[in-house]
């Protein structure tokens, strides 16, 4: 039976805040339809519709809404309409135009209420004659403009066109002429400019937005070629530690190259990079001027030193503390039958362990023109990856375990210290939850190894050699 009143004082409760709602909403509605009702006498049949309509949402059944609406909004057609009118007498074939689609929009606007107001005739007939000639017009004007090649007024001409009549003869034909020539003679300039990235993105865009245009395709191909850096990777030189250290770096560094997502960076072929350098040397000391890039494919050499590569894996250490175990004890006096609580705290151990293992990799590395010489990059990476724990281990109840110190197990002493508070207990138990697995000495390695090659290929990525 509880729970078959509750429920029903449930619906009851909505049935009330619909009733409320919906009482407001009718006060509101009658609020609205006298405003309206003054602006009407006034003479005012647009700011009298609009009010009406706001009083007719409110509450559709308010007969006075309705009637009141479609009353205002029928004369305020009559009035757009015969803006029409007016405009067409005037020889006006824009303002026809642009006026009968306001007062189109209106009809249909009110119409979406379920209320119907008719549109004059001579509204429409004034328009059917006038659009055609505004259109031949507008369109010719805007042909002319492309001829002269004003393309952004003549597009803006054509998408004025096509709001009106989509269909209107060949526009999308004229108007994809005056969207895309801009961008494919902008990516001309650029390509014929030697800016072989900024022409790649022009025609990209121009493809993407506009679809196949004139030879943009071919010219978007001729601008990635040229702009194209291939990179060939030397073997770099070692001076760590670790024997093949260098190996692993040169391997990390081509993959993640190799995987940028950059049209213009591409990996090539270095198995012939020492054979090359040999010649490239005896052609200097013969005094010729025979350079790399033109014995191989590639633009640019990239070389490198690893300085160093260490690991270091810290040993674990460990530490007793002294804490008390907390307990909470009830007990009732047999006379009166009331019950207290006491607090004791229980002396114990539990231990605390440290360990911190530590990576550094320094690598120096530079990227050289294959075809001048030229250093386009030099830079230097020194990263020092780390991995730290600090955990608590305890054999007895860890919820009960309350920080502190104290001197002696079986005896009291004055420097016996509790810190039974919110925050100590929040760290100790944040140690004891805390990890206590380190990272090896191989994840810090591959780490380390993977930082460099990201450090490396962030740089290639971001150098643009036309900025």
């Amino acid at each position: 039976m509880g729970q078959i009143s509750a429920k029903l004082s449930s619906v009851f409760a909505l049935i009330i805040i619909v009733i409320l709602m919906s009482g407001g909403q009718a006060c509101t509605s009658k609020r609205l339809a006298k405003q309206a009702q003054k602006l009407e006498d006034a003479g005012m049949y647009e700011l009298a519709a609009e009010n009406y309509l706001r009083s007719f949402n409110a509450n559709p059944k308010n007969i006075e809404a309705a009637t009141g609406l479609r009353r205002t909004s029928q004369r305020t057609l009559d009035s757009k309409a015969a803006a029409v009118t007016q405009a067409y007498i005037s020889g006006n074939d824009r303002q026809t135009v642009y006026s009968w689609l306001d007062a189109l929009a209106y009809q249909e606007r009110i119409r979406k209420t379920g209320i119907e107001i008719s549109m004059p005739p001579q509204a429409r007939s004034s328009y059917e004659e006038a659009k055609p000639r505004f259109l031949d017009r507008s369109f010719e004007e805007a042909r002319l403009l492309l001829e002269e090649e004003s393309f952004n007024q003549a597009e803006s001409i054509f998408s004025e066109i096509k709001r009106i009549d989509p269909t209107y003869q060949d526009l999308d034909q004229y108007m994809r002429i005056s969207r895309s020539e801009p961008l494919y003679r902008q990516g001309a300039d650029q390509l014929n400019s030697g800016f072989y990235r900024r022409a790649y993105h022009t025609f990209s865009n121009l493809l993407n937005n506009h679809g196949a245009y004139k030879d943009a395709k071919e010219l978007r191909e001729d601008a990635l070629s040229m702009g194209m850096l291939t990179i060939a990777i030397a073997d770099f030189e070692n001076n760590s530690r670790i024997r093949d250290a260098h190996v692993i770096v040169k391997n990390r560094i081509t993959a993640e190259i190799s995987n940028l997502n950059n049209p213009f960076v591409r990996i090539v072929d270095d198995r012939n990079i020492e054979a090359f350098l040999k010649e490239q040397e005896l052609a200097a000391r013969l005094g010729s001027d025979m350079k790399i890039g033109q014995l191989m494919a590639a633009r640019a050499l990239l070389t490198g030193n690893l300085l160093s590569f260490e690991i270091t894996e810290g040993r674990v250490s460990r530490n007793e503390k002294r804490g008390f175990i907390k307990e909470v004890v009830t007990s009732e006096n047999k006379d009166t039958g009331e019950k207290s609580t006491q607090t004791l705290y229980h002396k114990v151990t539990y231990n605390e362990y440290n360990q911190e293992s530590r990576a550094r990799g320094t690598f120096q590395f530079q990227l050289s023109s294959t075809e001048t010489g030229a250093v386009l990059i030099a830079d230097v990476i020194d990263l020092r990856p780390s991995d730290r724990i600090h955990y608590a281990v305890f054999d007895g109840n860890k919820e009960n375990l309350v920080p502190g110190h104290w001197e002696y197990k079986d005896r009291n002493s004055p420097k016996d210290n509790i810190e039974d508070n919110t925050r100590s207990v929040r760290a100790l138990r944040n140690l004891l939850e805390a990890r206590q697995t380190i990272k090896t000495g191989d994840m810090l390695r591959s780490e380390l190894t993977d930082g460099i090659a990201l450090a490396v290929s962030r740089t290639v990525d971001a150098f643009n050699p036309e900025e």
